[in-house]
């Protein structure tokens, strides 16, 4: 009951300003372009937003009704360069630094979409939460049958309050409530990691940063 509360009153938000935004452009007498190109930028980034919450909340009802996931065996190393590649276009002025030597050779059993849409998520908190101009790190580390995949930002931390429940569902930090995240990525990311029979484990400290650490075991080696 409380997920489907929390689940309507998010969706609420971005509808009613769609709908107050489109009412607006209704009552206009004298349209004036630039205020409408305005108007209709706000109804597209809510448009945007309501179709990022859609897809989370298909994810988590998918967690929730036990979906079987396709597993498959995947070189990491070629898997994480596809990433990070596609993620360099989300850095605004950050200094993004992958090290990822330590995959090489690594075989996983993964679902490919599933996990990739992990690592999205661990990659868009880093670039959203890291100022410009500071550093946020993707590195990969191998020990003798697990390899951890590691996010370190330089951000404002999360406090030791808000710690313990990043990963509720819907759970919002002061210092992340200026986004436009609804709380879910935290929680969809644990459910695939632990899908995946891995481990997470977080680090933080105000005004220093945050480092989250992944540990899966390794299928074989080649």
């Amino acid at each position: 009951k409380r997920f489907v509360a929390d689940a309507s009153h998010e969706l609420r938000t971005p509808l009613t300003s769609i709908q107050g935004n489109v009412d607006f452009l209704l009552q206009l007498d004298h349209p004036d372009a630039e205020l409408q190109k305005e108007t209709l930028a706000d109804i597209s980034s809510e448009t945007r937003r309501l179709n990022r919450l859609v897809k989370e909340l298909l994810t988590l009802a998918k967690a929730d009704s036990g979906v079987s996931l396709n597993f498959q065996e995947v070189e990491l190393s070629a898997l994480l360069d596809e990433v990070v590649r596609q993620a360099r276009f989300l850095a605004q002025g950050q200094n993004f630094h992958p090290v990822l030597d330590e995959a090489e050779g690594v075989v996983l059993r993964v679902d490919p979409d599933y996990f990739k849409q992990m690592l999205y998520i661990f990659l868009d908190n880093g670039f959203k939460y890291t100022p410009p101009g500071k550093n946020f790190f993707f590195k990969v580390a191998r020990q003798e049958n697990e390899v951890t995949l590691i996010f370190q930002d330089e951000g404002p931390g999360i406090p030791e309050k808000d710690l313990p429940h990043i990963f509720e569902r819907f759970y919002r930090s002061e210092t992340s409530r200026t986004g436009e995240g609804a709380g879910l990525g935290l929680a969809i990311a644990q459910w695939i990691i632990e899908a995946h029979g891995g481990k997470l484990r977080v680090e933080s400290e105000e005004n220093k940063g945050t480092t989250f650490f992944i540990t899966l075991s390794i299928l074989s080696l080649f």
